[in-house]
């Protein structure tokens, strides 16, 4: 994998699934200045009904072709393999799909970011440990806020 960031300003997202994968996927983007936010699941966490963007859209079906059609991003993040593999093999050859039940069908993954004195770091595990990634993220990022501390007062 190549890594880069992304400018989503004035992207359409499409995420597929409504469960704590897709919430956390959707709370990483809405940090975006992105234009539009589209969730289609069969059901939603109740946390889903609380989040405030001027174009997030919950739409509560089950997944067509449809869809996927006119996104620039898609998260497929349904806890069901075969839809997540449908909705990949779906996409245009111009559309970037993250199906978070298989890695090797993803064009990307997401990685852990945050910044300290305007120095941002990414953690990764290509896609294949969440909670190990969360536990280093918040091990490191205390590490270097004290130690930014630490060089201020010095």
């Amino acid at each position: 994998m190549y890594a880069m960031q992304v400018n989503l300003t004035g992207k359409h997202v499409v995420i597929i699934g409504g469960g704590r994968v897709a919430y956390r996927k959707v709370q990483q983007l809405l940090k975006e200045d992105i234009h539009a936010i589209t969730i289609i699941s069969k059901t939603f966490l109740p946390e889903f009904f609380a989040i405030t963007h001027a174009n997030l859209k919950l739409i509560t079906k089950c997944y067509d072709a449809n869809d996927i059609k006119n996104a620039n991003l898609i998260i497929a993040a349904t806890d069901d393999k075969q839809v997540n593999n449908q909705v990949a093999k779906d996409a245009h050859i111009d559309q970037w799909v993250n199906n978070v039940s298989d890695k090797e069908k993803s064009d990307f993954y997401n990685v852990s970011q945050f910044t300290v004195s305007n120095v941002t770091v990414q953690i990764s595990s290509e896609g294949t440990d969440y909670h190990k990634v969360k536990t280093l993220t918040t091990e490191i990022k205390e590490y270097l806020n004290c130690s930014d501390k630490e060089d201020i007062n010095d």
